[in-house]
């Protein structure tokens, strides 16, 4: 156990911020090794067709082609698809197909001496194509007369799956309440935008071996799946993540488009690099969300919530991400949120469509859970003529009640749910309102976040095929500085200076002292995942601890060697090894250097300070948070404008405040804009009407209300250390927080149907038929 907290809960400044302010970051467009090439992408310009002519005839002759025979010359294997759901057909998905069943699907690979070059020559490229009946919408796509995405497939199901409790149960629970509620609510298809898009330079070695330096989240994943692709061993492929400008679930697996490029480096022999245009971006990197949910809820005319009832229906786009249905299914996992419920059913299918595949994206499902759960909340508040706040509050699960076993089995951790509920909306209060012509209304947001997914074993159970451990190396140098090798990876989360934090603590040394590694394959442990789901302080952080203590009772006994005095009373703080009580102590620098010099080290430790622990969690984290907004709603123009934002939040034990509360305002960000503002639209040919950021709006600064946090503080009992992740905990909240504040304004719009992103023409919409009833 760590003798003193210097560092953990200090508002460290972040290490990385000063390279990139002075905009010396290193990322992968960066990097020009020497006889480069340049690579574009032939892909698709028809949703649904035949592939039956590759003509090169007219590419200029200083350009290299590989087309689809060529590529597949290298091919021996597809890509897979990690999570497979009840009744799952599709569990791989191949490089090249024939069939294009998108806008913007890989098909081949031009590389020539620049990117314009290149560009030029790709549509020199004649593509024959024989066109097929499109669909895009999937409630279209579930008709009987619907065109088959897979035609020896019966329908356009790729998996249905049911979560919770049994059909009989929930028909009883629903049976036996007061009044029930219907609504359905479609949520608009996202992209995660990332400021870096995606991007890899390949160098290939006259031995077989590769060096692939890529902007990813994942470089062990990307390194896997190349491998299995093209058949690679392991240990000759070198996946690098350099400084990455942001992933968001984008960036978590290997795409067909960069495999191309990995082969088009390997038969040309020379390093090859493609960087992804903003406009691919919107084609071919991964969407999200784009469901439908029936929702029903069942209640007691004293606010007992008794029931929930869902019916999903998602997008998954041409053919499954590498998550699969994932996303829907963890949607289901979180349903209950805070509150104690008699009944939860989710049933769930994930359908084919003409469009870029749907994945993992900030909240993984998370977020429109909370979405389903607290609009359904807040319609029943609006029945009874509750308090939405009350109503909540009155059915939360209490502190005394955790750890709490929810309607879909999994078991919430450590928290106080209702304190964090009335703070919000005690913050949220305003004496009066401007009486300016806009309606304003408050809304909130109560929900409990999965974090640090684990263990492996139960990755396994419910189908998801990667374990769920982090792997922490840590080493004391001769001279006393420390290195810190990782799995997970930054872009953006502070690791850079939050695991230095955790490790300083432990080992009683000067943070300045202590150098995080991440992002190699060649240097870094194995990790399955990277940076994602919220797990990177929880396991990663958590791995860290458990590697540094190690360390820690090493050098106790070296130095208790050194100093004859019992390990046990050996107290590491500044860097020093001090005899308890007294002033007798050695510097860690000089317990290092014994240690690396083998000099008569105690029984049982060898020669250096060394340790590495792999950290499978015995259970996942569960953040939670409150958050309330108040809006105001121009019914002549359908603009919302969101007032003032507060959140109650509650991470476990907090490493860096400061960085819990950048992460916090960056998912808020990213939950507004998907409530007010972002949808990816096709029409009804399949082809993109969302593909610059002139079509697809983001917030920006003038979008974003001051943001008020307030943090509460519950260890979790399973970290070492106590942390609970909370990277995607903003998202979560904002999502639905704003959604009904502009429903709350709205009290007569239309509750049977809600549609997201609530636009100002769909806003506008509901204020015409309010200002009819007036």
């Amino acid at each position: 156990m760590k003798d003193l907290n210097l560092y953990t809960g200090k508002r460290i400044a972040r290490r990385n911020d000063g390279s990139f302010l002075h905009g010396s970051g290193q990322y992968t467009d960066d990097l020009d090794p020497a006889d480069m090439l340049h690579a574009a992408i032939v892909r698709s310009p028809v949703a649904n067709g035949t592939l039956i002519g590759f003509d090169v005839a007219d590419v200029p002759s200083t350009a290299t082609v590989l087309g689809p025979d060529e590529l597949a010359e290298h091919v021996v294997g597809d890509l897979p698809v990690v999570w497979k759901l009840e009744g799952q057909w599709q569990e791989r998905t191949p490089l090249l197909d024939t069939h294009l069943r998108y806008v913007g699907q890989p098909i081949g690979i031009v590389v020539a001496a620049s990117r314009a070059l290149a560009e030029d020559a790709a549509e020199k490229v004649i593509l024959d194509i024989v066109d097929l009946p499109i669909v895009v919408d999937a409630l279209e796509a579930l008709a009987p007369d619907a065109p088959l995405l897979y035609p020896d497939s019966n329908s356009n199901v790729l998996a249905a799956f049911e979560a919770g409790d049994t059909e009989d149960h929930i028909e009883e629970v629903f049976a036996a309440a007061d009044r029930t509620l219907l609504t359905t609510i479609h949520i608009g298809r996202v992209h995660g935008v990332p400021m870096e898009n995606r991007g890899l330079v390949v160098v290939p070695s006259p031995s077989g071996s590769l060096i692939i330096t890529t902007s990813t989240q994942t470089a062990h994943a990307v390194r896997d799946v190349v491998c299995e692709v093209l058949g690679k061993r392991q240990n000759a492929v070198r996946v690098v993540a350099p400084d990455v400008g942001g992933g968001f679930g984008l960036k978590d697996h290997g795409y067909e488009d960069e495999i191309m490029t990995v082969i088009a480096a390997v038969v040309i022999g020379r390093p090859v690099k493609w960087i992804e245009d903003r406009n691919e971006s919107f084609l071919t990197t991964t969407h999200a969300r784009d469901e439908v949910h029936e929702v029903e809820v069942a209640f007691d005319f004293d606010g007992k919530l008794r029931g929930l009832r869902v019916d999903a229906v998602r997008n998954a786009g041409a053919r499954f991400s590498i998550f699969g249905g994932g996303p829907l299914f963890a949607a289901f996992g979180v349903l209950p949120g805070p509150y104690k419920w008699d009944a939860i059913r989710g049933y769930g299918r994930l359908v084919a469509t003409n469009t870029m595949s749907t994945g993992a994206y900030r909240g993984f499902g998370q977020t429109q859970a909370a979405l389903v759960r607290e609009r359904a909340v807040d319609l029943v508040a609006e029945a009874l003529g509750r308090d939405p706040i009350d109503l909540r509050v009155q059915n939360m699960i209490r502190p005394e009640e955790l750890p709490y076993g929810t309607r879909t089995f999994i078991e919430y951790d450590s928290g106080d749910y209702q304190s964090a509920a009335l703070r919000a909306a005690e913050l949220i209060m305003e004496p009066a309102w401007p009486e300016d012509g806009k309606v304003r209304g408050v809304g909130y947001c109560c929900y409990v976040q999965m974090t640090g997914i684990g263990n492996s074993d139960t990755n396994r159970a419910i189908g998801l095929d990667i374990g769920g451990f982090e792997t922490a190396d840590v080493r004391l140098e001769p001279d006393g500085t420390v290195c810190v090798a990782t799995g997970v990876s930054p872009h953006g989360q502070g690791l850079e200076t939050t695991i230095p934090q955790l490790v300083a603590d432990e080992l009683g040394v000067n943070i300045d002292d202590v150098q995080l590694i991440w992002g190699d394959t060649e240097t870094t442990p194995y990790s399955a995942y990277g940076t994602a789901a919220s797990r990177s302080i929880a396991l990663g952080g958590g791995s860290a601890v458990l590697a540094s203590q190690k360390v820690a009772e090493q050098i106790r006994q070296v130095a208790g060697t050194m100093l004859e005095a019992s390990p046990d009373d050996i107290r590491l703080t500044d860097g020093a090894a001090t005899v308890a009580g007294t002033n007798v102590s050695v510097l860690i620098r000089e317990v290092a250097k014994r240690a690396s010099q083998g000099f008569g080290m105690p029984e049982g430790v060898g020669p250096g300070l060394h340790a590495r622990h792999a950290y499978d969690p015995p259970n996942a984290t569960f953040s939670y948070a409150t958050h309330a907004c108040r809006v105001a709603v121009d019914v002549a123009t359908g603009e919302v404008v969101v007032e003032d934002y507060v959140v109650v939040n509650d991470c476990g034990v907090m490493v860096n405040p400061t960085i819990i509360e950048g992460q916090i305002h960056g998912g808020v960000a990213q939950g507004l804009g998907a409530a007010l503002m972002e949808e990816v639209l096709y029409d009804n040919n399949g082809q993109p009407l969302s593909s610059t950021m002139l079509d697809y709006q983001v917030p920006v600064s003038a979008s974003i209300p001051d943001i008020r946090i307030e943090h509460m503080e519950t260890p979790s009992p399973f970290t070492p250390g106590g942390m609970k992740g909370m990277g995607e905990g903003g998202t979560n909240g904002a999502y639905a927080c704003v959604v009904n504040a502009v429903m709350a304004a709205l009290p007569d719009a239309d509750n049977s149907t809600l549609h997201t992103p609530l636009t100002p023409a769909r806003v506008w919409e509901a204020a015409q038929k309010r200002k009819q009833l007036d």
